[in-house]
């Protein structure tokens, strides 16, 4: 029976609103909310039978459609964009090793178990292999962010399930061409399988990178329009994914990563923090959405497949119990063996047995299974039996696996947060309580309060500075770290400042968009290495933006390309990379200076004297390599000069001109004349850097001197 347009309309508003309910209770009882709304879905589909108006919504099934075109997008999206790109990167070796490997590990170790442990035929056994190995943490993740555990962990798990999602779905369509055509196996069919997995999966990457560089490109003309980025962001979600399946019969899922990371990629320079919080804030109510009707539907789903099924000759629960110990049994090898070779040459870099163990544990099923077997033929043998299979092992998973994590996290003690992390949490309250007491002094004096209410809230917020004083005392002092927390806290409150006056001159106009980006990856690169570990950055941090490898081949191809115009580029951002940190480093010593005088750090003058002598350290190389550079480009010093300060005034400028559009001063017409007018002076501007190479150029050329 299929439900009528105005039914569908009903459905889709009821299930959303008791998901949404549900969801609130979940939290209070800190439960993850898709756990929860499996068991929910199973009793409001019983619900909907003794109801004659919800009737009709017991015909409601997920299906493969559903879930690929309609959800799944939304979800890879939106993990892409929340994923911390440049964590992941420093973890692409585990994340590969895991989704690459080990999934096809995993896929033929389960296939083997099922072929000989149930009545499941080659066939079957191989797909039902393929569609099981991809892993759904959704409720892990969301579990993670309560107790607070490590980041990197979280990070294992979330970026395996990205890509480990693609793997899986490719290796599926790859096993069911295979197998369903009755090919024979040969070294030519794994040839064309290898040769067909490398065009699909890095294919629809490409289509994702494309699509998502487009938008990145569109941005730049949209300025701070919040609604206009979220809308586009959507389009090139769903377009990615469905051009790459549909047209070019590539990965849709890698193709909606890949553009979700590239407009990750470009949003801290070419997103507002108001346009970056508004496209976050969506993402995530459309995630939350997508994973309602998803693990509600797959409630009514479970109870009309598995819990209303008549026990066959062979018991469905028997091949349940089977299929949990395969997939158990693989996952135990890929994780435990595979990452066991992670960190044999770089010890930092080792997982350790911990997050191993969480990594196993934390392999739920979900979405992608459900969406993969849904769309085996009807008439291909045991086909009901292994969608039965694969419901039992899903909500297995869910619910045991699920519903035990927080336990396994809390008796590894991975939910409590590093002593550093406690120490800046405690000292930020500390800090808040202070200004509190300050503004409150403020206002008392301003208004015409009574003074034994002052008196009174005075009283409260001295207990509460002393409370932290006393927590934060008992913290620097646990296991002898006193030194080690006080240290890091005072590190990257100076690399903070730097990062944020970096931000402050990009946004004025004193350096593009590209020499931002490499400088503020250098001191984010330094900022993690602080946070996660005791290691101070190197003596000279500021010249590994310089000696990044794929920056070396890139400048190699423009130079060769555009010799003379990428010279004059490389001279202009050397010389303002040098002005750019000389400025970040005399922000941050001004920190320090405060820090100095702060209650709670100027018993610790030595940790403040070191962090003090690298700056210093530092802006006496920066002013020697300045010192070089103007010997060298006397002439050319000047033009870069006076073009950067008039970038800066042309970028002012057009702020003023938004703002006068916002307020409604000028109309859109005028508005858009005058800017089109700033950005030709701002092109125009930034060639005449690029004139006084080619002068320079042709000065040394007709001079015998230098022949």
């Amino acid at each position: 029976m299929n439900l009528t347009m105005p039914e569908m309309i009903i459905a889709s508003v009821v299930l959303l609103f008791v998901a949404t309910l549900s969801s609130v209770v979940f939290k209070r009882f800190k439960i993850p909310y898709t756990i929860g709304l499996v068991l929910v879905g199973i009793i409001f589909y019983n619900v909907c039978g003794a109801i004659p108006a919800f009737q009709q919504f017991r015909h409601l099934r997920l299906n493969y459609d559903l879930i690929m075109f309609a959800l799944l997008p939304s979800l890879i999206f939106s993990a892409a964009i929340n994923i911390d790109s440049k964590l992941l990167f420093k973890n692409l070796n585990p994340t590969f090793l895991l989704a690459g490997p080990g999934l096809v590990v995993s896929t033929l170790v389960t296939s083997a178990i099922m072929y000989y442990l149930t009545p499941l035929d080659l066939a079957g056994s191989l797909l039902f292999g393929a569609l099981i190995s991809a892993t759904d943490p959704v409720a892990v993740i969301s579990l993670f962010e309560i107790v607070g555990a490590p980041k990197r962990l979280r990070m294992l798990v979330d970026g395996e399930s990205l890509f480990n999602d693609a793997t899986a779905i490719v290796v599926f369509t790859l096993m069911q061409k295979v197998v369903l055509a009755g090919t024979a196996f040969s070294v030519f069919t794994l040839g064309y399988a290898v040769y067909d997995f490398v065009f699909i999966f890095f294919g629809g990457l490409l289509v994702g990178i494309i699509c998502g560089y487009i938008m990145a490109q569109i941005l730049l003309f949209i300025k701070n329009d919040p609604m206009v980025a979220t809308a586009l962001s959507a389009i090139v979600a769903y377009t990615a994914f469905i051009f790459a399946e549909k047209v070019l019969e590539v990965s849709g899922v890698m193709a909606c990563l890949g553009a979700g990371m590239v407009i990750s990629h470009y949003s801290s320079s070419r997103f507002t923090a108001k346009t970056k919080n508004y496209l976050h804030n969506f993402w995530d109510f459309v995630s939350f959405i997508a994973n309602s009707y998803i693990f509600i539907l797959l409630g009514f789903t479970e109870k009309f497949y598995l819990f209303s099924a008549q026990v066959t000759d062979f018991s469905i629960m028997k091949c349940i119990v089977w299929g949990i110990i395969a997939i158990q049994l693989s996952r135990a090898i890929i994780v435990f063996g595979f990452c066991s070779l992670i960190g044999l040459r770089d010890k930092t870099k080792k997982i350790d047995w911990k997050s191993q163990v969480v990594m196993f544990w934390g392999g739920l099923r979900g979405a992608v299974p459900l969406a993969l077997v849904f769309s085996l033929p009807k008439d291909m043998p045991n086909h009901l039996l292994i969608i039965q299979i694969t419901l039992g092992v899903v909500i297995f998973t869910l619910i045991v696996q699920g519903g035990t994590i927080s336990k396994l996290l809390s008796v590894l003690k991975l939910d409590r947060a590093s002593l550093f992390k406690r120490f800046s949490k405690n000292h930020a309250l500390l800090l808040t309580y202070q200004h509190g007491m300050g503004k409150l002094k403020e206002i008392a004096t301003s208004w015409d309060f009574s003074a034994d209410i002052v008196h009174e809230l005075e009283g409260k917020y001295h207990k509460k500075i002393a409370k932290q004083n006393h927590k934060l005392n008992e913290i620097v002092e646990s296991k002898g770290e006193e030194k080690h927390a006080l240290r890091r806290s005072i590190w990257t409150q100076a690399l903070r400042v730097e990062r944020s006056s970096l931000r402050e001159l990009f946004e004025s106009g004193f350096i593009h968009e590209g020499l931002f980006r490499s400088l503020d990856f250098c001191m984010d690169q330094e900022l993690e290495t602080i946070i996660n570990s005791n290691d101070l950055p190197p003596k000279d941090a500021y010249g590994s933006f310089q000696k990044n490898p794929i920056r070396r081949v890139i400048e190699k191809l423009k130079k060769m390309c555009f010799r003379e115009k990428y010279e004059a580029h490389l001279l202009n951002e050397e010389y303002l990379s040098y002005c750019s940190l000389a400025i970040g480093i005399i922000a941050a010593r001004a920190k320090l200076s405060e820090l100095k005088k702060d209650d709670f750090f100027k018993d610790y003058p030595q940790g403040i004297k070191d962090c003090d002598d690298f700056y210093r350290g530092n802006m006496e190389k920066l002013l020697k390599r300045v010192k070089i550079f103007r010997a060298h480009n006397v002439e050319l010093l000047a033009t870069i000069s006076s073009t950067t300060l008039q970038e800066m005034v042309y970028s002012n400028e057009l702020t003023i001109l938004d703002e006068l559009l916002e307020n409604m001063d000028i109309s859109e017409d005028i508005y858009k004349e005058l800017s089109v007018l700033f950005h030709q002076e701002i092109t125009k501007n930034g060639k005449r850097i690029y004139k006084k190479i080619m002068e320079k150029e042709e000065s040394s050329t007709n001079d015998p001197t230098m022949k």
